[in-house]
């Protein structure tokens, strides 16, 4: 029996015919309908942006992938060091969480001179960038930084929290 045309499993079919025997993953927006609404492969590399929130820190990635490798950037303005005016104290266990955070995570936590505290970082796949690796690399980040987002969250205002929320590149 044929599907028709204008079936509601037509895309899912296309997609499984398109991806049978291919590949071990798609990568993320490499597909696209086409004009007459069929699944094709767009071209050459694709790129996508989003951001996200984890316990009051805004987040923000960049991707850009191909048929053959992925990369991904992200950065999350962690808030601002208190100042001494406001609480020696906090200040300085700002600064030493900051600093511990920068060594255990190999410099990418980091200060500006605007006092802003940033994560941020580069990594790189010798594989498409599909679903499983955008997500499996966004949580690695994460756990990686929990230890210290949770102190920090502590003596600074989470930038969300503080409705100041801010993700431009730095």
């Amino acid at each position: 029996m044929a599907m028709e045309e204008n079936s509601p499993a037509r895309p899912a079919t296309d997609l499984v015919k398109f991806v049978d025997g291919r590949r071990p993953g798609i990568g993320v927006c490499s597909l696209a309908v086409d004009g007459q609404g069929r699944l094709a492969r767009k071209p050459d590399s694709t790129r996508l942006e989003f951001t996200f929130e984890y316990r009051g820190f805004l987040f923000a990635v960049r991707t850009e992938s191909n048929d053959h490798n992925g990369h991904m950037r992200f950065h999350a303005h962690l808030g601002n060091l208190p100042y001494s005016a406001e609480s020696v104290r906090r200040r300085a266990d700002a600064l030493a969480i900051v600093a511990a955070a920068g060594r255990a995570l190999g410099g990418r936590v980091q200060t500006t001179r605007e006092q802003r505290i940033l994560l941020f970082g580069e990594m790189g796949f010798a594989e498409p960038l599909t679903p499983v690796v955008l997500m499996s690399s966004t949580v690695r980040l994460l756990l990686e930084a929990h230890p210290f987002l949770g102190l920090l969250a502590h003596v600074v205002e989470p930038p969300v929290a503080a409705g100041h929320a801010d993700v431009r590149e730095y």
